[in-house]
């Protein structure tokens, strides 16, 4: 998730910075030079971003996870019901 997210904001970023800079009438090399120096800093950008997204929906599942196995216990304590048991 980290490298897709990466690869697509640099991606992102050197074709903002070229269609930028066609658009301001720069000369073409200074165009290219400096979208092709955004492009590993929005890489890195990106990666960062992604790496944090994908920490925090680890995170999210390792909780809903946790939640689950505590409300999945199935002791039965005397005069206690199961979710749609009847009691007896």
């Amino acid at each position: 998730m980290a490298r897709l997210c990466g690869s697509c904001c640099g991606l992102l970023i050197f074709s903002a910075m070229v269609v930028g800079g066609l658009a301001a009438g720069n000369p073409v090399e200074r165009i290219i030079l400096r979208a092709l120096a955004g492009l590993p800093l929005g890489f890195m950008l990106g990666a960062l971003v992604g790496w944090i997204g994908l920490q925090v929906v680890r995170d999210q599942l390792d909780r809903s996870m946790g939640d689950d196995a505590a409300s999945s216990d199935t002791t039965n304590e005397p005069g206690t019901t199961t979710a749609g048991a009847q009691p007896q």
